[in-house]
């Protein structure tokens, strides 16, 4: 009896050291990837974004990075359990800050294509934007549809998918190029172009502060927003679109939409 007493207590220690292991082990396994232990590390997640291109990020009265992407990273934040860090990098230099590992990932507006795809990895889409004829109104006598654009000038923010939409509808020669479309508009004002090209969320905001813009017809295009991971971060991207799901899910997205768009 008593040896069958130690052998049924040696089963059971030895059941329960298994049970602990591959309880261990398991949840190691989820966390195993050397970024998100990084992350978890330092408890927080580094954000880059270009706070020029309102109501997605931009600076506020206080000086505070606001807007859409701002509201969506830090959800991203909350579900990975750590605080969000957002840098405010210039377009130009923010997908090399990326390669550099100076920020986790991108929250910028940042339209997804097949080109951009080859380079760096990104999430679901969160956003569906389009590129949209912004003009004076004193000028829609001669341009009242995207058909009247060719020979026109079109200012555009430099490397997106707006410059190349430009250059479809007129001559490439006629497309001047800008560090951002802020830049773009103030050479729409001093009539230095006679159209800007910009995603439809920010057309909207723009003709909501000057009464003297307008858009011109429906977005020319289907583009959607994307969180951008550097090439091969697999398991921060699963981190990033298991957030886009439940915010889909919840409605949260389209809350944001609302707090933001309209």
């Amino acid at each position: 009896m008593k040896k069958t007493l130690i052998v049924f207590l040696l089963l059971f220690l030895f059941a329960l050291g298994v049970g602990v292991f591959v309880f261990l082990g398991k949840g190691k396994s989820q966390i195993s990837d050397p970024h998100l232990l990084k992350i978890k590390k330092e408890g927080k997640i580094v954000i880059g974004t270009d706070a020029t291109f309102p109501p997605f990020e931009f600076l506020n009265e206080n000086g505070e990075i606001v807007g859409f992407d701002i509201d969506l990273g830090t959800e991203i934040a909350k579900d990975l359990k750590v605080n969000a860090e957002f840098k405010n990098i210039p377009w130009d230099e923010l997908f090399f800050a990326l390669e550099r590992g100076e920020v986790d990932l991108i929250l910028a507006g940042v339209t997804i294509t097949l080109e951009r795809a080859e380079k760096m990895d990104f999430s679901k889409p969160y956003f569906n934007a389009g590129q949209i004829i912004v003009t004076k109104k004193e000028k829609l006598d001669l341009i009242k549809t995207p058909e009247d654009v060719r020979g026109k000038t079109i200012g555009v923010q430099r490397n997106t998918t707006g410059e190349e939409k430009a250059k479809e509808l007129t001559d490439p020669s006629l497309v001047i190029g800008f560090d951002d479309y802020q830049k773009a508009i103030e050479a729409l004002i001093e009539d230095r172009v006679e159209i800007v090209l910009v995603d439809f969320p920010t057309g909207v905001e723009l003709v909501k502060k000057d009464p003297n813009l307008t858009l011109i017809g429906e977005p020319l295009t289907n583009e959607f927003y994307g969180v951008v991971v550097k090439k091969g971060e697999k398991a921060l991207l699963e981190k990033v679109n298991t957030t886009i799901d439940r915010l889909k899910t919840q409605g949260i997205l389209k809350d944001l939409e609302r707090k933001w768009l309209r």
